[in-house]
């Protein structure tokens, strides 16, 4: 009997401490840099419930070119504005990236939204489409983030130049 009282006492006192995880969708903004390349049709934020935000985004690709397209993932924090945190990832080649999935930060990203998107493999769409999009709970379970404001920020370019720029920002409160 005493050993079951151990025990119980044990689940009590681990439940307690238990810290309990609030992470949303707070803004997210799109950007053509290059118009005769894409056109983002939909770019939006849905309030669900108080504390459930959905992202859906829709994007054109008018020509998709002959090189390849290189994705920049970068992480930032909010602090004093937002700063560059953990990571700053430069995939040279998307296409590239869809068949081999090399990187353990970019594949808990699109690992994420696999099932709410349209970009599985190449040759990509010509309309990439990701709807009713919560935000990944279990993301943090691979990667434990500290409380606080963050922003990920998508670059794609070719050729050099920059072609569109996706910014997602979302919070993490942790609360007992």
């Amino acid at each position: 009997m005493a050993i079951l009282g151990r025990l119980l006492l044990c689940f009590a006192l681990w439940h307690i401490l238990q810290v309990c995880r609030v992470s949303k969708f707070t803004n997210v903004e799109c950007f053509n840099i290059d118009e005769s390349f894409t056109n983002f049709t939909l770019c939006r934020l849905y309030a669900v419930k108080r504390d459930v935000v959905e992202m859906s985004l829709r994007v054109n690709i008018f020509r998709w070119p002959k090189r390849p397209v290189s994705m920049r993932l970068q992480l930032l924090k909010k602090a004093s504005g937002y700063k560059p945190f953990l990571y700053n990832v430069c995939q040279s080649d998307v296409c590239e990236y869809l068949e081999k999935r090399n990187h353990p930060f970019v594949n808990i990203i699109l690992n994420s939204f696999a099932n709410r998107t349209n970009v599985v493999r190449c040759p990509l769409p010509r309309e990439i489409i990701l709807e009713h999009f919560r935000f990944p709970v279990k993301v943090l379970d691979l990667m434990p983030l500290p409380s606080g404001d963050y922003a990920l920020f998508s670059t794609f370019s070719f050729e050099g130049k920059e072609r569109a720029l996706v910014k997602v920002y979302f919070s993490i409160t942790e609360y007992r």
